[in-house]
C-alpha cells in the first residue's frame, strides 16, 4: 500500500477557464518547433521540461469546427504568446502568435478576443503561481 500523498506533492488546482497540456503527448515535429521560434539555445531535453512546464497552464482559444478534435491553446513561453495544436491527445505543432493570427477563422473565431491583455496577463499570473 503506498503513503498518502501530502497536499504539497500535488500540483496546484488549475484556475478556472486555464487547461493544463503538461501532460499531453509532444510530437518530435512540436518539440522541433519550439526550439526554433522560442528556445533556439536549448537542447532537446531541457526544451521539453521548459514547454511541459509552460503547458501546464494554457487557454483554448477554439476548436476546428469541421475537426472537434483539433483545438488550438494559447500559452506563455520565454514573455511571448506562445500558440499550440492539440490533435487527440497529442501536441501536433507550436506557432507564435503573428503565425497564428491569419488562422484564427479556421478555429471559430472571426476576430481576435476581446481583452486580449487581460488574458494574457492572467496566463502570465497561473504559471507564476504554479511554478511559485
Amino acid at each position: 500500500m503506498s503513503p498518502p500523498s501530502s497536499a504539497s506533492d500535488s500540483p496546484p488546482p488549475v484556475p478556472p477557464g486555464l487547461h493544463d497540456l503538461s501532460r499531453a503527448r509532444l510530437t518530435r515535429h512540436a518539440l522541433e518547433r519550439y526550439v526554433e521560434r522560442f528556445a533556439p539555445t536549448l537542447c532537446l531535453d531541457r526544451a521539453e521540461r521548459e514547454l511541459r512546464q509552460a503547458l501546464s497552464r494554457t487557454r483554448r482559444l477554439g476548436r476546428k469546427p469541421g475537426s472537434p478534435q483539433t483545438a488550438a491553446h494559447l500559452a506563455i513561453a520565454h514573455q511571448r504568446i506562445m500558440v499550440v495544436i492539440l490533435q487527440d491527445d497529442a501536441i501536433t505543432t507550436v506557432l507564435t502568435w503573428p503565425q497564428f493570427q491569419p488562422k484564427l477563422i479556421d478555429f471559430g473565431r472571426a476576430r481576435l478576443p476581446r481583452k486580449q491583455g487581460r488574458m494574457i496577463q492572467r496566463l502570465k499570473d497561473a504559471l507564476d503561481n504554479a511554478n511559485s
